[in-house]
């Protein structure tokens, strides 16, 4: 219904915003992550929000990239995970680290989020890791400056990979290493393997 609302911060409680537009006062629920770079009185804040219709009534969800909010419109499609549960994610996690524990299959670090537990960071491991792009979230820590250059093989581009998710090149070499069957692998098979031994150091 609203792919956005830009306004003035007009008022900051623990969980929301009120952001004013054109003398509408919004009230939207974002992240703790976000509301903590926020500012009573800052002017053209855009928010980026998703409009929820349930049994409790409407609400409005909010997010200050259009990235999070589509990472949070795919956690609502998890079974088990509703508004709350996807903001408290998204307010323990960052757009990358979620992104990164799902494709590592790291369920310890999305049961840090506050409610939880781990058969839910399972089930959103199960739900969503075929919908996570791993090239776009490889590409993305690239274009930040974390990329490294070697000549092109399964190895190096892995390694490479591995380095620009923020690893360092002795923790790729032993991920890449402990693998016993590297050499029948193609690079995006190989990563996985990686990341999910990364998760276990």
């Amino acid at each position: 219904m609203f792919a956005y609302i830009e306004g003035t911060i007009e008022e900051i409680t623990a969980e929301s915003v009120v952001l004013d537009h054109e003398g509408i006062g919004y009230q939207i629920y974002l992240p703790i992550s976000d509301l903590e770079r926020l500012v009573r009185g800052t002017h053209n804040v855009r928010i980026y929000t998703h409009f929820q219709v349930s049994e409790n009534g409407v609400a409005l969800f909010g997010f200050l990239s259009k990235e999070e909010k589509e990472t949070f419109e795919l956690l609502l499609t998890v079974n088990g995970v509703g508004p709350k549960a996807g903001l408290a994610v998204m307010g323990s996690l960052t757009f990358d680290e979620l992104r990164f524990a799902i494709l590592s299959e790291d369920a310890k670090t999305i049961a840090k989020a506050p409610g939880i537990g781990p058969k839910s960071a399972k089930r959103i491991i199960l739900d969503l890791k075929d919908k996570i792009d791993m090239e776009d979230a490889i590409e993305a820590r690239l274009d930040m400056g974390g990329g490294i250059v070697a000549e092109p093989s399964v190895k190096n581009d892995t390694v490479a990979a591995l380095v620009a998710l923020g690893y360092s090149g002795a923790e790729a070499l032993r991920a890449y290493n402990a693998i016993e069957n590297a050499d029948e692998l193609d690079t995006d098979a190989a990563l996985k393997e990686c990341l999910k031994r990364m998760a276990m150091f």
